[in-house]
């Protein structure tokens, strides 16, 4: 599941990102004891140190849930309520309204990523994008990586707030992206629109990366709704 880590820079960002991996692939889930902090460090190679920062991080995140004297677990609860993502269901008015709010969100998060993203964020967002259009053709792969993508944005937005909401945006969006993705020609939009995200994001220009965001989810609400 977890692989070891390289550079002595942001090792607690990319044992982060192996974490929210595994949550995305189904490998870890809600109520999972995950190995103790040795353990732990033996399978990233790297410090408890650099492993007590990260599982710090993520319990402040909501996605990991510390027992003082039994284990440290996966959430078994929503980092927010789940009741404010209650009401969406499959029908064109609730996804409409998803939407929305995505695009107040999320246009935002590419913002932010663009004023405060390092270069760790921007390198995982790469690796991400390059893996998922190296395999455009495994629609299960790309709706995984979509979400990894979109929560790499949030990751490098450095706001702990929008992370924990993102996170309860992807089981809503869930059934959305394995559609939208399966349709004609949307994979391969969709890379190209990120790919346009994330050079905004590099270049750190703030509102060429709130434009490059509107305009992708625009686009697949367009492709989803409109077909």
């Amino acid at each position: 599941m977890f692989q070891p880590v390289s550079d002595s820079i942001a090792l607690s960002q990319k044992i982060i990102a192996q974490f929210t991996d595994a949550i995305i692939r189904g490998e870890l889930k809600p109520g999972d004891r995950i190995p103790p902090e040795r353990e732990l460090a033996a399978m990233f190679g790297v410090s408890r140190t650099a492993i007590r920062d990260a599982i710090k991080i993520l319990s402040g995140r909501g996605i990991l849930k510390v027992r003082h004297g039994v284990g440290i677990f996966v959430a078994d609860e929503k980092p927010i309520d789940s009741d404010v993502f209650g009401a969406m269901g499959g029908t064109n008015v609730n996804l409409r309204d998803l939407f929305d709010i995505r695009k107040v969100l999320e246009t935002e998060a590419a913002a932010w990523a663009a004023q405060r993203a390092e270069t760790s964020h921007i390198e995982r967002l790469q690796e991400i994008l390059e893996d998922a259009t190296n395999h455009e053709s495994d629609l299960a792969r790309l709706a995984e990586r979509d979400a990894q993508f979109h929560v790499a944005i949030a990751e490098a937005s450095k706001n702990v707030l929008l992370v924990r909401v993102m996170w309860n945006l992807l089981d809503a969006l869930a059934e959305s992206r394995t559609y939208s993705l399966g349709l004609p020609q949307r994979a391969q939009q969709s890379l190209v629109e990120h790919g346009r995200i994330l050079d905004a994001i590099r270049r750190h220009d703030v509102e060429s990366a709130r434009a490059a965001m509107h305009l992708h989810v625009s686009s697949v609400e367009d492709s989803v709704l409109n077909r």
